[in-house]
């Protein structure tokens, strides 16, 4: 393509700018420090995260050992989730937790743009034509202390890099506040989270029927995306797909 054409395509004066702005002042690791660029972490740091690939379950996206077509993993064959499929971008390992917790408590929303390029090429294969991309919410008391919903940023550039007016934040409530999850059972996750989410009545006919993309940071044991698709299928919600960015593997999943 001539240089002329090419600099006239739609985009070339971001691409250009940010390109210009990573010459003159590299960005730097968020975990290591060091200067790196364009995906935002450096290689060292890259190294250590461990993404998920095929094979997987064809429901919860569990990486297996090998797999057939649509082949499943023995807990959904045992009890199908309420989600028809789920995919997660990397394994949750010392590295990335350490990433996930500094976005979600450190005040760092400058890595939002790094997390959604994680999530784009499995938004793009799961998002629909007139679907919702619903992020997991926050009860108010959490959301003023963390003045910020992290699966909320990340799926509001989701819907922006593609073009979709799509984001629907206010379709899932969570008027509930109990205990942190962290450290619970499967089951003491499920008993916490009963009664969690909501769907206000206003909101009851944009969701009938729709297709629901939920978007969430970390799957430990999926009691808050189970709920939360429980949840949106009561109030008339159509099929129900998940995209977190990691999920935490056990022999109990």
């Amino acid at each position: 393509m001539p240089f002329r054409q090419w600099s006239q395509s739609p985009g070339f004066v971001r691409r250009y700018s940010a390109a210009m702005l990573d010459l003159l002042l590299p960005q730097q690791c968020p975990l290591c420090r060091r200067f790196c660029f364009d995906n935002g972490l450096c290689a060292e740091c890259w190294r250590e995260l461990v993404f998920i690939t095929p094979p997987l379950c064809g429901c919860c996206g569990r990486p297996l050992g090998y797999a057939i077509g649509d082949h499943l993993c023995g807990a959904c064959l045992q009890a199908a989730p309420p989600l028809t499929e789920i995919r997660s971008c990397f394994v949750c390992n010392d590295q990335s937790r350490k990433l996930i917790l500094k976005f979600k408590h450190g005040d760092a929303l400058h890595l939002t743009p790094l997390f959604s390029r994680f999530l784009k090429m499995h938004f793009t294969t799961l998002a629909q034509a007139n679907h919702l991309v619903v992020p997991i919410p926050l009860h108010a008391r959490r959301y003023w202390h963390r003045r910020y919903n992290q699966a909320a940023e990340m799926a509001r550039m989701l819907c922006w890099h593609h073009d979709q007016d799509a984001f629907c934040p206010d379709i899932l409530k969570r008027p509930k506040s109990g205990p942190s999850q962290a450290g619970l059972s499967r089951h003491q996750r499920q008993r916490n989270l009963a009664g969690a989410f909501s769907v206000p009545a206003a909101k009851r006919d944009r969701l009938a029927g729709q297709l629901v993309l939920l978007i969430d940071d970390v799957m430990t044991t999926g009691a808050t995306l189970y709920e939360a698709a429980r949840t949106l299928r009561r109030a008339g919600a159509g099929q129900i797909r998940a995209l977190v960015l990691a999920r935490v593997l056990r022999d109990s999943l």
